[in-house]
C-alpha cells in the first residue's frame, strides 16, 4: 500500500476527500517487483467521522460519516477515496498512479454527503463528473516526500481541471505511531476556479451576490497534521486535521464566506 503521504487529500472543500490518509493503514508500500499483479490481495475496511465545511469556503461545517474501503493487488487498486486505477512504486522512490474517480460537484442545498449549502440557492449546481487523476510522488530520504497531482473532469459539459503540488515531512515514527505534517498549494484552470468560486451575472441576479470572475491559478494553500496509531498488526486509528487558507482567485469571491477553514477526520481501520 502506498505510504501516508500518497493518500493525502488534494481537493479542498470536499468533505469526503479529507480522509485519503486513512487508507494508508492498509499495509506496506508497493515496491517494484517481478510480478506486476503481486502475489496477494490487500484489503482495508473501516469507518470514521469527518467535521468539514459544507463546501469550499463555506462558513458552516457539518459532521458526516466516512466509510473506508480499499482493495489492491500489485499495480491494481480500487478504493472509496482514489477510485479505480493503476499504481507503481519504482526502486528510486518514485510513485506513480493513474485512476478514474468522480468529482461530486456542488449542490445549491444542504446535503448529508455532497458539497453544497442552501445558502447557495440560485447559484445552480456545479455538475459532477467522472475524472482522470494522475499522481506523482518522490520520496527524498526517509522523512521527506514531494508530490504533484492533476485531476481532469471528463464530462463534456463540465470540463475543468485542478492541480496540487505539496510536500510532507515525517515528524515522528515509533513502533506504533507515525506523525507527519504536510504543506500543499492548490490551483485550477479558469473553468475550475470559475465553477467553484465565480459568480456570473445571471447568478448574481438570482442570488443578490456580487458578480465575480476569476482566472486560472492558485486558489488555496493548506497545512495538515496526520497521526496514525497502530493498536495491533491489523488495527489502526488515524486522526487528520487540515487548515486551508483561500487565496486571491477564491478569497475575494462572494461565495467564500471564510478565508480560513479547518477540517478534521478520525477513523478506525482493519487491514489484512
Amino acid at each position: 500500500m502506498p505510504p501516508l503521504f500518497l493518500l493525502r487529500s488534494a481537493r479542498i472543500g470536499h468533505a469526503g476527500s479529507v480522509v485519503l490518509a486513512l487508507l494508508a493503514t492498509a499495509g506496506p508500500a508497493l515496491a517494484a517487483q517481478d510480478s506486476l499483479f503481486g502475489d496477494k490481495t490487500e484489503l482495508a475496511i473501516g469507518a470514521g467521522a469527518a467535521w468539514a465545511p459544507r463546501y469550499a469556503g463555506s462558513g458552516d461545517a457539518r459532521m458526516l460519516p466516512v466509510p473506508v474501503l480499499s482493495v489492491q493487488r500489485g499495480i491494481l487498486f480500487a478504493d472509496t477515496s482514489r477510485g479505480l486505477g493503476l499504481q507503481y512504486q519504482f526502486d528510486s522512490g518514485l510513485y506513480l498512479s493513474q485512476s478514474i474517480h468522480y468529482d461530486l460537484g456542488r449542490q445549491e442545498r444542504d446535503s448529508n454527503w455532497r458539497p453544497g449549502s442552501a445558502k447557495l440557492l440560485g447559484m445552480g449546481r456545479v455538475p459532477g463528473s467522472v475524472t482522470a487523476r494522475t499522481l506523482l510522488v518522490q520520496q527524498i530520504g526517509s522523512r521527506l516526500s514531494l508530490s504533484a497531482e492533476a485531476e481532469f473532469a471528463l464530462r463534456d459539459t463540465a470540463r475543468r481541471n485542478r492541480y496540487r503540488v505539496g510536500m510532507e515531512v515525517q515528524l515522528l515514527q515509533t513502533g506504533s505511531d507515525t506523525v507527519s505534517a504536510s504543506l500543499d498549494a492548490h490551483g485550477g484552470d479558469r473553468r475550475f476556479n470559475q465553477a467553484y468560486f465565480g459568480v456570473t451575472a445571471a447568478q448574481a441576479g438570482r442570488t443578490g451576490l456580487q458578480a465575480f470572475t476569476t482566472g486560472a491559478g492558485l486558489y488555496a494553500g493548506s497545512v495538515g497534521m496526520q497521526w496514525e496509531h497502530r493498536f495491533a498488526p491489523h488495527w489502526a486509528g488515524t486522526l487528520q486535521v487540515v487548515g486551508t487558507h483561500y487565496l486571491d482567485n477564491a478569497a475575494r469571491s462572494p461565495v467564500v464566506k471564510q478565508d480560513n477553514t479547518v477540517a478534521a477526520t478520525a477513523a478506525l481501520t482493519y487491514s489484512y
